[in-house]
């Protein structure tokens, strides 16, 4: 019993840390945002020499060209952690409709977000924005599913033959 608590306690933990780092990624105004998302793709592609011989203006183009999308994929990819967690969360509470319940929660988490940053200077609310990040919620609560699946066949396997 005192191990389903402890797990508990850590799913609890990673819900609520992802949700405020959304909220502090939601919390930097456009010029902070779009720095960040610049730093990581220059980082990305810095580990390819085709990139570091390019000239700085080459090398802007290029970042500037994909940061769309990697927004969007950080969207998807913030939101897939915190369906993953959910999941598993609400899975130590109840087995049957934790995955509307999670896409539920995600769905509404993400339009708050998106409200909280039409109040930043500089963001947008963004409707497709709320929709990448309920479809990236779904994403890893069907992962968090698939996991915890392969889990207990798993644990019926080792405790049969064992």
């Amino acid at each position: 019993m005192k191990g389903k608590t402890v797990l508990k306690t850590i799913l609890w933990i990673m819900v609520l840390a992802s949700a405020v780092l959304i909220f502090c990624f939601s919390a930097q105004d456009a010029t902070m945002s779009n720095g960040t998302s610049g730093k990581f793709v220059r980082l990305v592609f810095g580990l390819f020499s085709s990139f570091r011989k390019m000239t700085r203006a080459a090398q802007d183009d290029l970042v500037a060209s994909v940061m769309f999308i990697v927004r969007k994929c950080a969207h998807f990819s913030i939101y897939a952690f915190l369906g993953f967690w959910l999941m598993m969360l609400l899975r130590q509470y109840r087995k049957t409709r934790t995955i509307l319940m999670t896409v539920g929660f995600s769905c509404i988490y993400a339009m708050t977000d998106e409200l909280h940053q039409f109040f930043v200077p500089g963001r947008s609310c963004q409707l497709r924005d709320v929709c990448i990040d309920t479809a990236g919620a779904l994403t890893g609560a069907l992962i968090a599913l698939l996991f915890a699946l392969i889990w207990q066949k798993l644990r019926k396997l080792f405790t049969k033959t064992g």
